[in-house]
């Protein structure tokens, strides 16, 4: 259908408004007209003026196509956890849902062209963190030792992850599981996070909450029950991480109250010295004195927001996703256009730079130019 003969979709505004956390205020003081009037183009009450229309499209970035398109991808959004929930602003996550969104519908357009591996572990409801954690490790063949990257492990094992995307506002990571042509896909999308340790911990977390969807309904939590979802998350992230066996042979028979041992075992484990210390008070190998003593000598060494090893270890970043991408790129020989033009084929419209940020590609990356070189860690169809 084209432009010319479809009708403006409201629902497309009201998204394209909230990618870009802004309000319905924010959108009418822009195109100096009143919220009412936007109201009533999103709920398709009247159709915006041509100015008004190009105004819109400058304002949230958007191809005017995108606008006059209906959703015909088959996609199930289901719950989103968020890891600031109570400190984060609706507007900001909704901006992030929206991105989130948007990222599975890519995902569904490479797809067309390269099969990424199925998601391999089934939720579950067990509130147990150690055995949510043996569950995974016996599943994927983790063995009992410490995880080097999870990140690599969970993307190779069906979890499509992403970095965070513009203005996410002190979100440190998010999680959620869509339906997308009824073949479940878990997403996470991981913080600005600059150290390596806390990166692995929150994507060890969000793993937590891929496993548990279904069992929380986060619309109808407390503060206090969310909360009580959260640390439930933590210690299922540092059980998955800090096996249990061979940490408690690291920390027999003494040193348990050596502030250096935790940090040395940091390159082991690849979690900070905080949660190596909150593991071994959870595993009985040290009291509550004990504990408080350690975690005394974390502030006093001034490692709440620093620990050694942090700044001069790097990150693990998310791949496939990107690194897809650019298979159909380079090996495929799909031009960035043609790859414009899967989107369109299930009525989504984005401009090539929109795309390049939402997976992390380099800006330009899919201009029709020629690329060289590929990464070879997908299946291809």
């Amino acid at each position: 259908m084209s432009i010319l003969e479809s009708s403006f979709n409201g629902a497309r505004l009201k998204a394209a408004r909230q990618y870009n956390a802004m309000t319905i205020g924010d959108v009418a003081n822009f195109l100096d007209v009143t919220n009412q009037s936007i109201s009533q183009f999103e709920n398709n009450k009247i159709d915006p003026k041509p100015e008004n229309l190009f105004a819109l499209c400058n304002l949230l970035g958007f191809p005017r196509e995108y606008f006059f398109e209906e959703d015909s991808s088959k996609i199930t959004i289901g719950n989103t956890y968020f890891r600031s929930l109570s400190s984060t602003a609706k507007k900001d996550r909704n901006a992030q849902v929206e991105k989130v969104k948007l990222v599975a519908k890519i995902f569904e357009g490479i797809e067309k062209h390269i099969s990424f591996p199925a998601f391999d572990l089934e939720s579950s409801d067990k509130m147990d963190a150690e055995e949510l954690a043996k569950m995974v490790r016996e599943q994927w063949n983790l063995g009992e030792g410490p995880i080097y990257n999870i990140i690599d492990v969970m993307e190779s094992h069906g979890v499509v992850i992403t970095s965070a995307f513009e203005n996410s506002k002190g979100i440190d990571a998010y999680s959620h599981v869509e339906v997308i042509n009824k073949k479940a896909v878990p997403i996470v999308v991981l913080g600005y996070e600059k150290n390596a340790f806390r990166q692995q911990f929150n994507a060890a977390h969000e793993l937590g909450h891929i496993l548990t969807d279904g069992v929380f309904d986060v619309e109808e939590m407390s503060k206090a029950e969310y909360k009580n979802m959260e640390n439930l998350m933590n210690q299922f992230s540092g059980t998955l991480l800090i096996p249990k066996d061979m940490y408690l042979k690291d920390l027999y028979p003494s040193g348990k109250t050596d502030i250096k041992l935790y940090i040395e075992l940091k390159k082991k484990y690849r979690v900070s010295a905080a949660a190596l210390i909150v593991r071994a008070y959870q595993l009985n190998a040290i009291t509550a004195n004990q504990y408080q003593y350690l975690m005394k000598q974390i502030s006093q060494h001034g490692y709440r927001l620093e620990e050694p090893y942090d700044m001069e270890t790097p990150i693990c970043k998310p791949r496939y996703l990107k690194h897809a991408m650019k298979m159909i790129i380079e090996d495929k020989n799909v031009s960035g256009s043609e790859f414009i033009n899967t989107l369109k084929s299930f009525n989504l419209s984005l401009h090539k730079g929109m795309i390049e940020k939402l997976i992390g590609l380099e800006e330009g990356y899919l201009g029709d130019n020629n690329h060289t070189g590929t990464v070879h860690l997908l299946n291809r169809v």
